[in-house]
């Protein structure tokens, strides 16, 4: 039996008190009877993987001086010297005993065992082999996030890899060791889309390439409705992709300042809870038997918590708009706003300004157009130093409405509203509110165009909004002073024709004369003045009181006039026709030449050839429009 022999040097205490510890120094012998456990140090490496196809280096760890041989032996006993292998899968490797095997098989698996000898001595090491299978990535399915989550772990492989390298979209790449996980800080959009992952295997030197498709999901509302069999009308707001839980479903017309809350189980015979429940994130109404009034735009609320540490959180309610056409009606709709009337929106001077927009309709964006082309896009009020911010409940609801610090002269005009629906693409949505920069009170109309002996009105109402008002007075273009308000009516009118204009009111802002039968001295230029509430001097504003034009005739009645005009000429004109062809016209100018002969025998020669000379231009005119004619009758016309 071989024996190997350690010498190991200690350190023997022959007292354990301190200070009483002499040193000295001991060998002790060591021997082995089990040469493998002795073996296993000496081969390089003592475990080592590859996978099929690849290749297996193999040696001992100490070389042997004057080494003359180098024997391998295989895990199915067969021995050979590297220096003359069976066949070309092996080669000897490095200077001392190694081994390189080409083209590894299952059947390599096993104990490779190296002995290098010389004349008196020998080494002997092994190593345990392991052949893996090839290990290809298995198509995985799409990898499906949050948005918006923090400390996100995303597991990018399920193989046992010793590192990957991941490449997220424009991003640089990152090392991962050990098994392929990342961890994002904040889980945004901007990661979606493939991700290349290359992994570091287990027995292979090349890299394996795998992709991970990631999508990142938005918390949203899925809205809409469906009618069944039984015709009955099924509306429903949904949260998809996120963690949040539903406390109460609402749903209520636009039209209308009730709604219905529904809840899981609860009817009331004409409005039923639809869906799967809160637990499923599913809000819905079924209207049981809908009417034409039911075919409208619906707003849906639905109210929301989150889990904060062990306690529940209420959350911002969860809103959107849902539009309901009937059955029979297949397209969507135009999308185009009726701008109708613009509306007018006065502001006060150096003071905030709100500009609002509802489409009726969810909204993705919206932005804003200012009088000289400057465009605005409005966004959440963030601090106090803001020059403009989004102003009202939402874009989910269709109200678009932004707030700018301070108005100028310059704000005034047209301004216009471009508003860009969430479920469809195309032509923006568009509205227009004029602008005005007043003082605290400004007129409705600068200019009233009136008619003597009809009725007028002439109106002033407060800037920023509605605000009561301390009284009203107006003053006349005559310098007549008057001070109205809701008690005087058209029974106690002063002066029999001024009265303060009826469902108006001074607390809601309004200043306001109506004028019975408006007369001459009415006409020029009117005052209206009043001190709004928190103001402390008085605000006015002037209105231009001017004659109207008078209704002209309508055009369709014009036409008919002069149709019937043109008509009777035409019927002279052919009447004259058919008489010149019958001879009439040349007898009746020969009756008047032989008159006009006559007459002229007891006038003077002047008188006579001035007379002639017209009739016979005349004549000659008549004569010339003729086609045909005697050579007397032209030589008695020139006469």
């Amino acid at each position: 039996m071989l024996m190997l022999y350690f010498n190991i040097i200690i350190l023997i205490c022959g007292f354990i008190t301190y200070g009483a510890c002499n040193n000295a120094i001991a060998t002790i012998d060591l021997n082995f009877d089990n040469v493998l456990l002795a073996q296993n140090g000496l081969g390089w490496p003592s475990q080592l993987k590859v996978a099929k196809g690849n290749e297996a280096l193999m040696k001992l760890r100490i070389p042997l001086a004057n080494q003359r041989a180098c024997l391998v032996t295989d895990p199915a006993g067969n021995e050979f010297d590297v220096q003359q292998p069976p066949n070309n899968r092996y080669q000897k490797w490095g200077d001392g005993c190694g081994i390189r095997v080409k083209n590894i098989k299952q059947e390599d698996e096993g104990r490779w065992r190296l002995t290098a000898s010389k004349a008196n001595d020998s080494i002997v090491g092994w190593i345990e082999l392991d052949v893996l299978d090839i290990t290809s990535p298995e198509a995985a399915p799409p990898i499906s996030l949050q948005d918006g989550e923090t400390h996100t772990q995303v597991a990018l492989s399920s193989i046992d890899n010793a590192y990957c390298v991941v490449a997220k979209p424009f991003a640089e790449s990152s090392l991962v060791p050990g098994q392929c996980t990342v961890t994002l800080d904040r889980t945004t959009r901007a990661v979606q889309g493939n991700w290349q992952v290359f992994l570091g295997l287990p027995g292979r030197v090349s890299e394996v390439q795998t992709k991970r498709h990631v999508t990142v999901q938005t918390e949203r509302l899925d809205v809409g409705y469906v009618h069944d069999a039984a015709q009955r009308l099924h509306l429903y707001c949904n949260i998809l992709h996120s963690n949040k839980e539903i406390t109460f479903c609402r749903f209520q017309k636009t039209s209308n300042p009730y709604g219905y809350n529904v809840v899981d189980g609860l009817s009331d015979g004409s409005y039923s809870y639809f869906g799967d429940g809160f637990e499923l994130k599913q809000c819905g109404i079924t209207i049981e038997k809908p009417s034409a009034k039911d075919y409208a735009t619906w707003r849906c609320s639905v109210g929301v918590q989150i889990k904060v540490g062990n306690a529940m959180q209420q959350q911002t309610p969860m809103q959107a708009l849902i539009s309901v056409t009937a059955p029979n009606i297949k397209s969507l709709g135009n999308l185009e706003k009726n701008e109708g009337t613009i509306r007018n929106v006065f502001v006060q001077k150096d003071s905030p300004f709100t500009i609002s927009c509802n489409a009726g309709i969810s909204l993705r964006y919206c932005w804003f157009q200012h009088p000289n082309g400057t465009q605005f896009t409005p966004v959440r009020l963030a601090n106090e130093e803001q020059l403009f911010w989004y102003t009202g409940e939402s874009l989910e609801v269709g109200e678009c409405g932004i707030t700018f610090a301070h108005s100028n002269e310059s704000d005034s005009g047209k301004w216009s509203c471009f508003m860009g629906p969430k479920l469809n693409t195309g032509i923006e949505m568009k509205d227009q509110v004029e602008v005005r920069v007043t003082g605290p009170l400004a007129a409705n109309l600068k200019e009233v165009p009136v008619i003597v002996g009809e009725n007028a009105t002439l109106y002033c109402k407060t800037s920023n909004g509605r605000r009561a008002l301390k009284y009203c007075r107006f003053l006349s273009p005559q310098l007549v002073g008057m001070s109205v308000d809701s008690s005087v009516t058209p029974e106690n009118a002063i002066l029999d024709r001024f009265f303060f204009t009826t469902g108006r009111d001074l607390n809601f802002g309004d200043c306001s004369l109506s004028i019975t039968s408006v007369q001459e001295e009415d006409i020029g230029t009117w005052t209206c003045a009043a001190v709004v509430d928190n103001e402390i001097l008085e605000s006015r504003d002037s209105i231009r009181v001017f004659l109207g034009v008078a209704p002209r005739r309508p055009r369709l009645q014009a036409g008919i006039i002069g149709t019937s005009a043109g008509l009777s000429v035409l019927v002279v004109i052919l009447i004259g026709y058919v008489t010149y062809k019958r001879g009439w016209i040349q007898r009746l100018l020969t009756l008047r030449i032989r008159r006009a002969t006559t007459n002229t025998e007891a006038v003077g020669d002047y008188a006579f050839q001035s007379r002639s000379s017209a009739q016979g231009s005349i004549s000659s005119t008549i004569l010339g429009s003729v086609s045909s004619g005697s050579s007397e009758e032209s030589v008695g016309a020139s006469a």
